[in-house]
């Protein structure tokens, strides 16, 4: 029986068991390739990050799989992965360790912020946002499936937008109306064929604390997770999202997962040009470790 060892983290969080849990498995080479996604099935987390290391201690290989299929890119395992790696492998001062994790959509580069010998905030830089199909033709239809009326929701358009996984931004009026979404599986399995199958992200632009801008909630069934406490890679477009339509000046800080009992804050800070076209998205947040063990397996 072979093993390899694993850590966890609490991503987006400065507390323990706030935020998205993410599993980092720092070294898997001797994992055979059909066991990745069984392992992160049984782990049963929003992702598990499974690491192959260079030789070079700011270069890393990265995979992230979720319960149900292996994602090109993902924000809070960016995160997640870069603040274990700042922590485990380097200990600048107060300085700022910059390094590269490969991924399926190519190299994303990070930045880790270190406070008194520690990690304090992990940044990461992420793929120009694509602006995709609009589906406000299915406005009635999706507001049902969120358990939502069609006046619940804003003007600006309901949009695919992807930085590198595709999400649909479907923007809701009030905070109130957000947190009380109930996300209709029936009415997604009857919708998912034209909405492309991408996944839905639901967003009102305005915070439940006194520090958060943008409040929202992320539903990704077909990927395992039917609800997400923190998503990086949906908060990237949502930013990008709300620039373009100038519904509120950044940055911001995004709040998710209050619903879920797993409160999550994501920085936000997005730059376009004068012709309002985006040309840089970062995120960035908080962890906290939370424990470490060995998988057994076949």
């Amino acid at each position: 029986m072979r093993r390899a060892n694993y850590f966890l983290l609490d991503v987006f969080t400065k507390k323990r068991y706030g935020g998205n849990q993410l599993a980092v498995f720092p070294d898997a080479r001797e994992i055979p390739e059909d066991q990745l996604q069984k392992i992160a099935k049984e782990l049963n987390l929003s992702e598990t990050v499974y690491l192959t290391p260079t030789g070079d201690s700011k270069k890393y290989k990265m995979r992230i799989f979720t319960p149900g299929l292996e994602l090109p890119t993902a924000g809070h395992p960016t995160i997640g992965t870069a603040f274990y790696l700042a922590r485990e492998l380097d200990h600048p001062s107060d300085a700022v360790f910059n390094f590269v994790l490969e991924q399926k959509v190519g190299p994303i580069q990070v930045a880790v912020a270190f406070k008194n010998n520690l990690p304090e905030l992990a940044t990461m830089d992420m793929p120009t946002p694509r602006f995709g199909t609009k589906y406000d033709h299915l406005r009635t239809e999706i507001a049902q499936m969120l358990d939502l009326q069609e006046s619940d929701l804003l003007e600006t358009p309901i949009q695919e937008v992807s930085s590198g996984v595709p999400y649909i931004i479907v923007p809701v009026r009030t905070l109130e109306s957000v947190r009380k979404i109930s996300f209709q599986t029936n009415s997604w399995k009857a919708l998912k064929k034209s909405l492309n199958n991408a996944f839905i992200y639901a967003f009102a632009p305005q915070g439940q604390t006194a520090t958060g801008d943008l409040h929202g909630r992320m539903f990704a069934p077909d990927a395992g997770i039917l609800e997400d406490p923190a998503t990086g890679s949906a908060n990237g477009p949502l930013g990008a999202y709300v620039k373009y339509y100038e519904l509120k000046e950044g940055p911001y800080l995004s709040e998710q997962g209050f619903e879920m009992g797993r409160p999550s804050f994501i920085h936000i800070n997005i730059e376009s040009n004068s012709q309002n076209k985006i040309e840089s998205v970062k995120i960035g947040g908080n962890c906290i470790f939370v424990g470490s063990g060995t998988f057994f397996y076949d």
